[in-house]
């Protein structure tokens, strides 16, 4: 059990956004053969392609914070000593973790407020709130990402001082 769950904690975004993709292609190709073979389109594919893509854009925060591709600035950290490194990578954790923290908060009211409209979405007739999850979803593991991260880099700090590194995923972590 304690296997899979590190597993999960190290692939759980990766695996949903890979298939996300393969769903979306298959739905553009059949769509594309529905079309011009068939010559009779489906009427809710692209709306899901759609949606999976805005999902897939979301779920890609919490992804871009496991692997360290978050955009970052490296030029003052590289001027500056290993506790002032240490210093600035908390003020980078903290400052992410609470503004995507806050973009989930946000994003909560934006789909209650969609909740109370009782809209559908025209060709697949599902809830249109489900499509604006997304943000707050993303958001909020967004921001649990950074804060699991910060916490990482605290324990590999109180480990080592001189280690510079921002990110290490965990499987490195532990590894090492």
């Amino acid at each position: 059990m304690k296997k899979a769950l590190h597993w999960l904690n190290l692939h759980m975004e990766e695996v949903i956004l890979v298939l996300g993709t393969a769903v979306m292609i298959i739905l553009i190709f059949l769509q594309v053969v529905m079309r011009y073979v068939f010559k009779h389109p489906l009427s809710w594919s692209e709306e899901l392609a759609r949606y999976i893509f805005v999902w897939q854009v979301w779920l890609a925060v919490p992804y871009t914070v496991t692997r360290g591709r978050h955009i970052q600035l490296k030029i003052l950290p590289d001027l500056v000593g290993d506790r002032a490194k240490f210093v600035l990578d908390m003020v980078f954790y903290l400052v992410s973790a609470a503004f995507f923290g806050y973009v989930g908060l946000k994003g909560i009211k934006v789909v209650q407020g969609i909740m109370k409209m009782h809209q559908l979405l025209p060709a697949m007739q599902i809830p249109k709130w489900i499509c604006y999850l997304a943000l707050p979803v993303g958001s909020l593991l967004g921001a649990l990402r950074f804060l699991q991260y910060g916490f990482l880099r605290v324990q590999r700090y109180l480990q080592d001082p001189a280690d510079r590194e921002l990110f290490v995923p965990i499987g490195d972590a532990d590894e090492a």
